[in-house]
């Protein structure tokens, strides 16, 4: 299907999300109040993009107002914008326009569709960093989906001192480097073992580029000189027995 986008200006308005990498992110199930996390499945899982779909319960109407929540995890944000380019691709309508108000502000790209009844916004896809995420409403009843929107994009870009519920569930381990400009350097070089299996790794460079190549995670900066790197490891909270 022809579309009218324009994946060249995407990359003139990313900014934050070049400084940005999370690694083996999921949704932990404490993200929205009054909504029960039912399921997660993994979709895909390929060389460059690995895809999971979380679904979403209101627990005041459980039969009726359901919420999927998409998420797929490149190696670099340019990766990311080419999939939602495809996702765009995939849906119905030839052109979704971008967010307004609050919503104009969300991850590096987005759009939402509106339901055509009720002007809500029952469908959002964005970009931020290295990972695309749609968010759809699912159940019975479309609904408004973008709350879910907004607090994932700010899971994935905000430290976790900035999230109430990721505050307690935070490790940092910062990391001082020395760079020369314009060269690629390993900054975590083994992300599987950096990694926790319940959690995830988020890193955030002060200014370059961040980005994957095989399991090794690597830093390009414009400007020689020594970077102080955020680097937190999320872990979920242990279960009650």
């Amino acid at each position: 299907m022809e579309t009218t986008y324009d994946p060249k200006a995407w990359v003139q308005r990313t900014t934050l999300g070049r400084h940005i990498f999370n690694y083996n992110y999921h949704m932990l199930g404490g993200e929205v109040a009054g909504w029960q996390l039912l399921k997660t499945v993994v979709m895909n899982v390929a060389r460059t993009v690995t895809e999971k779909t979380y679904i979403w319960q209101n627990l005041q109407a459980p039969n009726r107002e359901m919420v999927r929540v998409g998420v797929a995890e490149s190696h670099d944000w340019r990766q990311a914008q080419r999939f939602l380019l495809e996702m765009l691709g995939h849906c119905m309508r030839p052109h979704i326009a971008q967010g307004t108000g609050l919503l104009s502000a969300l991850g590096d790209v987005n759009f939402v569709a509106r339901d055509p009844r009720s002007d809500l916004p029952a469908a959002i896809q964005f970009t931020r960093g290295n990972v695309a995420v749609s968010v759809n409403s699912g159940g019975q009843t479309n609904i408004d989906v973008s709350e879910f929107a907004l607090i994932v994009d700010r899971v994935l870009s905000d430290t976790p001192a900035k999230v109430a519920f990721l505050r307690s569930l935070a490790k940092s381990r910062p990391r001082s480097v020395s760079v020369r400009a314009k060269q690629s350097y390993p900054l975590i070089k083994n992300l599987k073992r950096e990694a926790p299996s319940d959690g995830w790794l988020k890193v955030i460079a002060p200014d370059g580029e961040l980005g994957r190549k095989n399991n090794t995670l690597t830093y390009v900066s414009d400007q020689t000189g020594r970077k102080k790197i955020e680097v937190y490891v999320i872990r979920a909270e242990p279960k009650q027995s």
